[in-house]
């Protein structure tokens, strides 16, 4: 019954899903011409592109996030960490507080960059690190590419967590919650260029529109249905 309830859920977010892709490739032609944030940022995220080709990274970099991810939002949700056990290959965290975001958050919340902006602005507190912020930019970049490509690599290869939570269920919530990280990333880069406010109303402006014209679908559809059952009675 759960199951069917989130294969549910999932169908009815499938507007929300496709307005919100829509208004991301919108958002990303508004940033040209690019700036020079944008420019260290991709010149990051191509560098870990290169990186992840020749597959040269120690697995237990990315098993370690990923745990370190299940573990930090099990806390967010005022749970307690058990066990927490990392190898080269695999990993598991044991907490007193499970559901479905806890299960799905490494495959939307890239750990190492939220991590190395809270750095950098602990640093700040104490340093003049504005002479850095370009770097900081392009680390950025690595960082979440290292989160775009691995978490696709990882789930290509099948994850348990997403099996948990429903196939479909979990792939809609996590395109859902990685295009809102992806905006919230790009407000960080250029703050002039993104409104989150904008992106978020014509999202759902544009899923509204869906939601209507399935809608007028649906019933257009049970209208035809409802003639043809009446007509096929009326020839008895």
């Amino acid at each position: 019954m759960a199951g069917f309830i989130k294969l549910l859920i999932a169908i009815i977010l499938l507007p929300v899903l496709l307005g919100l892709v829509k208004l991301f490739f919108v958002l990303l032609i508004s940033m040209f011409p690019l700036t020079s944030s944008v420019i260290w940022f991709i010149s990051g995220f191509i560098v870990f592109f290169l990186i992840f080709l020749f597959k040269s990274l120690p697995g237990s970099l990315y098993v370690f996030g990923h745990e370190l991810t299940h573990a930090f939002w099990a806390v967010l949700f005022r749970g307690k960490i058990k066990e927490f056990n990392v190898s080269s290959k695999n990993g598991n965290v044991v907490s007193t507080k499970t559901n479905f975001f806890i299960f799905l958050a490494p495959y939307f919340f890239p750990i190492y960059t939220f991590l190395l902006i809270l750095l950098f602005y602990i640093l700040a507190f104490f340093f003049n690190v504005s002479r850095w912020i370009e770097w900081l930019f392009f680390f950025v970049g690595i960082t979440y590419s290292f989160h775009f490509f691995l978490t696709g690599d990882s789930l290509a290869a099948g994850q348990s967590d997403v099996k948990k939570t429903g196939r479909v269920f979990s792939y809609v919530v996590i395109i859902i919650l990685n295009l809102i990280t992806a905006v919230l990333i790009l407000k960080f880069i250029t703050p002039d260029r993104i409104s989150f406010k904008k992106y978020f109303s014509e999202g759902l402006v544009t899923s509204g529109k869906i939601y209507k014209y399935l809608w007028e679908y649906l019933i257009q559809f049970l209208k035809l249905i409802y003639n043809e059952i009446t007509q096929k009675i009326n020839n008895i």
